[in-house]
């Protein structure tokens, strides 16, 4: 696996989980530390996939 599909897969889960603990948050959780680790999870995605932007070939 090269460094920029490995990146990019990081940063694509990321968003994912950080997606899916934001929603949970909606409807179950209701807690604040719970959504600032989802907004985390985003932001981290993002800049995963900022550097998998720049490792392209």
């Amino acid at each position: 696996m090269t460094p920029y599909r490995f990146t990019q897969a990081i940063g694509i889960a990321a968003i994912i989980l950080g997606v899916l603990i934001l929603l949970r948050d909606a409807v179950q959780v209701h807690s604040i530390p719970y959504g600032i680790a989802g907004i985390g999870l985003l932001a981290f995605g993002a800049w995963r996939l900022q550097i998998a932007g720049r490792l392209r070939p």
